[in-house]
């Protein structure tokens, strides 16, 4: 019977055929509510029917039979309201079909009589879920335009419109009220012409432009910017249409930053010198040119002389201060064309090109040495130092840029050992002075590694009673691994490097080992031995510390070790080396200035240390028979010994004559070939037991 009447209510409610064509072409549903709520008619159905409703199925149903009770809810009251005020109601809501998020708009629209109490409804269907989707869409690349970071402008050469998001304005220093321009002209006012001719061919060849650009802000200044510049197409309903989007990110940091990054790889940070690596790749520039067009060049090797005072006594500022002091007055020197350069430390570098004569290079540095030695103001009091310079040229020298660092480095250090403050050219000779240098450094090591040195002691006397009365220890090489090779020659060596530390260490141990074993086995018990000691022990803080566990190590007096240090030594003297040596007179060791007359000790410096002996130096000593200044200066030297209650020891008596000299100018001992040469152990010993 149900059925019966639902086909009655189907033939009622035909609709005329167009409108149920027009009907049919919507995907919307469509259907009739009477005033209790039932569906009384469906006007949609078929393939694109999003809930699957059928007639047959739905009309003389209520809601809530039909859909779910979510959509059963909000249609329901929806239709109340509707009913109630007699108005189109509209509701939204959202649906999980087939596992996706289906929106849903609902239209109810009431009927039946303007004054009917109770009103049926038509209920409009429609699936938003593309609207919705594409509305998201929409308010995300808003939200993205207007918030981003990056300066965002998007251009319709259709309308010839151009929007810019905020960024766009601060990154311009523009307000949001000013209006940067409409118009594409207005955007291509922010490049140089020739720029953005650039951009806009390589839009209009590629579709788009990857790269740096400069923009010119509205108050002149620049920025530097990452361009991504994209046109886009998309097909509208009128026509296709096309779109330009540019977005800018200021780089102007990141460059700063590449800058100074690139800066600080290849400059000094101290003074702002180009640095050793910057400089080697201008020397190799600057030697490929001259060979090309057939010139000359020059490396200047430039080195402060005793700078390390300057650190020791004045503090690492006050050295900081005085090498970016130094870099000024240098590059003040020279010319704008050279390159000039720190290498490190208080070494620096300069590349002259352009040199017309060896006169041009001298020239420069007396120019260079002037400057330097002017006077420095440091924390309110002068200081003076000098430098010195080696000059390698190319390509006449060496057309390879290490070769000819180490060349003008060569001639610096000769420079130095000359004198310092001064500066000299390489040449073939020195290269070969150097090559030599190398082979007895390395004998040195190998001697230290293998047992090859050996000591010899020369004897000290009494010039009145020619008693012996002590032994100065000397070093030397087995001649089997080097051959003749002198003290003279390789001490110089060994004191410019490290090695000297190690050597000094062994001689006095094997000193202090002998000395135990002649007192064990021969009770020479009362000998004084004197040992050197270089300006680079006397700076090695642990050297007196070492001294003190050689001497309880091998039981010994410490009384009768005597260190001779240079009277140079004494005159440049550090809070270092015044430490070590009033450190091992501490332990009880003696303290004697050598080759006294020198230098230029004062008075000051027999009362800092209170040393115990003067050794007169040997250039006083040869033609003291003869010559009337030499025995003055002798005289004085002991008249200062006796005063100060010192012992005086003359070196270097090869003569009887210089031997009544002194000892009638009131010398005390001497030492020199008149009584013996310096001898092997056994030797001494012989003549210590002789004496007996």
């Amino acid at each position: 019977m149900q059925v019966n009447n639902q086909k009655d209510l189907l033939k009622k409610r035909r609709l005329p055929d167009h409108f149920s064509e027009l009907i049919d072409a919507l995907s919307d549903i469509v259907f009739q509510l009477d005033d209790q709520g039932c569906i009384t008619y469906l006007y949609s159905e078929g393939e694109e029917n999003p809930f699957d409703l059928h007639k047959e199925d739905v009309i003389g149903r209520e809601l809530k039979e039909v859909f779910p009770v979510s959509v059963t809810h909000h249609l329901d009251n929806a239709f109340t309201e509707a009913q109630r005020q007699g108005k189109l109601q509209v509701v939204r809501f959202s649906v999980k079909q087939r596992g996706k998020e289906k929106n849903f708009e609902g239209r109810i629209i009431p009927t039946g009589g303007k004054n009917a109490h109770r009103k049926s409804a038509i209920v409009i269907l429609r699936d938003i879920t593309a609207d919705v989707n594409s509305r998201e869409y929409f308010n995300l690349i808003k939200k993205i335009f207007e918030e981003s970071t990056e300066g965002m402008m998007i251009f319709s050469p259709r309308s010839n419109k151009v929007f810019f998001n905020e960024a766009f304005f601060r990154m311009f220093g523009l307000k949001l009220d000013e209006n940067p321009g409409k118009r594409i002209e207005d955007f291509e006012r922010f490049f140089k012409a020739e720029q953005f001719a650039m951009i806009r061919e390589s839009i209009r060849k590629h579709g788009s432009y990857h790269g740096e650009a400069t923009l010119i802000r509205p108050d002149g200044s620049r920025i530097s910017v990452w361009l991504n510049y994209d046109r886009l197409q998309k097909v509208e309903s009128d026509g296709d249409g096309t779109y330009e989007i540019a977005i800018l990110t200021d780089i102007s940091e990141l460059q700063e930053f590449q800058e100074e990054l690139h800066f600080s790889a290849t400059h000094d940070v101290l003074t702002g010198l180009p640095n050793r690596r910057l400089l080697m790749n201008h020397l190799e520039q600057a030697i490929q040119r001259c060979v090309r067009n057939h010139r000359s060049g020059a490396l200047f090797f430039i080195d402060l002389d005793d700078f390390k005072q300057v650190n020791d006594t004045l503090g690492h500022s006050a050295g900081d201060t005085v090498l970016t002091e130094c870099a000024k007055r240098i590059r003040s020197a020279i010319r704008k064309s050279d390159i000039f350069g720190r290498l490190g430390g208080d070494e620096f570098l300069l590349i002259v090109e352009e040199i017309k004569s060896p006169d041009d290079l001298m020239h420069l540095a007396h120019k260079i040495i002037n400057v330097v030695n002017q006077p420095f103001d440091v924390g309110g009091f002068q200081y003076h130092i000098g430098v010195s310079i080696g000059v390698a040229t190319f390509p006449n020298d060496s057309t390879n840029r290490e070769e000819l660092l180490r060349y003008a480095d060569m001639a610096m250090y000769q420079a130095k050992e000359q004198g310092k403050n001064r500066y000299r050219f390489y040449s073939n000779t020195l290269d070969q002075k150097l090559k030599r240098h190398s082979m007895i450094e390395n004998i040195l090591r190998y001697a230290l590694e293998n047992d090859g040195f050996y000591l010899v002691y020369q004897p000290k006397v009494d010039l009145n009673t020619n008693m012996l009365t002590g032994l100065e220890a000397l070093i030397r090489i087995d001649e089997k691994i080097a051959g003749p090779l002198h003290p003279q020659e390789f001490i110089p060596i060994a004191e410019g490097s490290d090695l000297i530390l190690k050597i000094g260490q062994w001689v006095f141990e094997r000193c202090c080992q002998t000395m135990a074993q002649w007192k064990q086995e021969y009770q020479v018990n009362n000998i004084e031995i004197s040992i050197n000691l270089s300006p680079r022990q006397l700076m090695d803080g642990n050297f007196a510390d070492f001294v003190e566990r050689v001497l309880r190590k091998y039981g010994l007096d410490p009384t009768i070790i005597e260190f001779e240090i240079g009277e140079t030594a004494f005159v440049q003297s550090q809070k270092a080396s015044e430490h070590t040596i009033k450190k091992l007179q501490n332990i009880g060791c003696k303290i004697s200035i050598d080759d006294f007359g020198t230098g230029y000790t004062s008075l000051a410096t027999f009362k800092r240390y209170k040393v115990d002996k003067l050794k007169i130096d040997k250039s006083f000593i040869d033609e003291i028979s003869l010559d009337g200044r030499d025995q003055s200066v002798v005289k004085a030297s002991i008249a200062l010994a006796d005063a100060m209650d010192l012992k005086t020891v003359a070196i270097g008596i090869e003569t009887d004559d210089q031997r009544q000299t002194l000892r009638l100018l009131g010398c005390k001992e001497m030492q020199g070939f008149l009584y013996s040469e310096p001898k092997r152990a056994p030797e001494i010993l012989y003549l210590l037991l002789k004496e007996r």
